[in-house]
């Protein structure tokens, strides 16, 4: 984000602007003169503008150079998920190709809100997203061996919030749930951390172990998230249990209320497996990424108390022989 006369101007990407829409808002492309940043409009999403907007795309010279102001980031998501929808419904995009747009889309949602200061009204974004996700990879029938090379294999919260948000919707769509609760299961594994956006950043991105004072401090992400998801009053009780509960312990001692067995919502249960699994999955600065066979086995055979049994051999037979 950059900030010019008092105004944030967000980096976006001129792709997602390539269908008409109903909604306008400038677009300004960043100039460098004399050593001073300049934003000069370039465009808007009225319809006499798309054209340009489509030849720019065409030619292939779209750069990253491209920013509308923060005012108008809740209808540049609005308009990108439009656009999404259409690309996932085209028979003439390949599987692989939806799948990595719906990714991209994601990610971004998420990066505005734990990178940026995004308003928390930028996850209302990720409602259609889930939506458009849970429709392209059910017809796809994409398995979770496939969206583990699909996923970003390093950790940063935002990666992290999107990875577990697939693995929990594609968890819900192997086991045959309802469309709807799959989709919530989606939702609340994309939202599960909002909870650390009220952590101090040092400590989300400190290198190495807590210390006990730090994991203490840490461990208010789960109430925090809880609490912001409920304020916006338009998620259901599975979303909010994800967000407060994934921390919980099958077998008793998690955090922040010491839940354990079936105390625990499915919700919550689900996302526990699948915030472990990609933490173990994705590298960091101080630890490899484990393969698949081997974070599973480590889960199986080190941390079988923190998860629910049958959910867990679930997800494992679900991974299927690819591992």
């Amino acid at each position: 984000m950059f900030t010019v006369d008092n105004i944030n101007y967000r980096k976006i990407n001129l792709e997602f602007l390539s269908n008409s829409s109903s909604e306008s808002f400038d677009i300004f492309y960043k100039t460098n003169s004399l050593g001073k940043v300049k934003f000069v409009k370039f465009a808007s999403t009225d319809r006499q503008h798309q054209e340009k907007v489509q030849r720019l795309l065409e030619t292939g010279e779209a750069t990253d150079d491209f920013y509308i102001q923060d005012e108008d980031l809740f209808k540049y998501y609005a308009h990108a998920t439009r656009t999404l929808r259409a690309i996932v419904s085209s028979d003439d995009v390949p599987t692989e190709v939806k799948t990595q747009k719906v990714y991209e889309v994601s990610k971004n949602i998420m990066h505005e809100f734990f990178e940026q200061n995004a308003s928390p009204k930028i996850l209302t974004a990720s409602d259609e997203v889930i939506e458009i996700m849970e429709e392209c990879f059910s017809d796809a029938d994409v398995g979770f061996f496939a969206i583990s090379k699909l996923t970003s294999k390093d950790y940063y919260t935002y990666t992290h919030s999107v990875n577990v948000g697939l693995y929990c919707m594609t968890y819900g769509i192997k086991v045959k749930l309802p469309q709807a609760e799959s989709r919530q299961l989606g939702l609340g594994g994309m939202l599960h951390d909002v909870g650390k956006t009220k952590v101090r950043l040092e400590l989300i991105n400190k290198d190495g172990k807590l210390t006990d004072d730090e994991f203490e401090e840490m461990k208010a992400h789960s109430p925090a998230g809880e609490s912001i998801l409920k304020e916006m009053n338009c998620y259901d009780d599975c979303v909010l249990h994800m967000a407060g509960q994934h921390h919980e312990k099958f077998g008793g001692g998690g955090y922040p209320n010491g839940l354990q067995g079936e105390d625990i919502a499915f919700g919550g249960r689900v996302c526990k497996v699948m915030d472990v699994y990609d933490a173990l999955t994705t590298r960091r600065s101080y630890k490899k990424a484990l393969r698949p066979f081997d974070a599973l086995t480590l889960m199986k055979k080190q941390m079988m108390a923190h998860f629910d049994p049958a959910l867990l051999d679930n997800f494992i037979r679900l991974m299927g022989p690819d591992l």
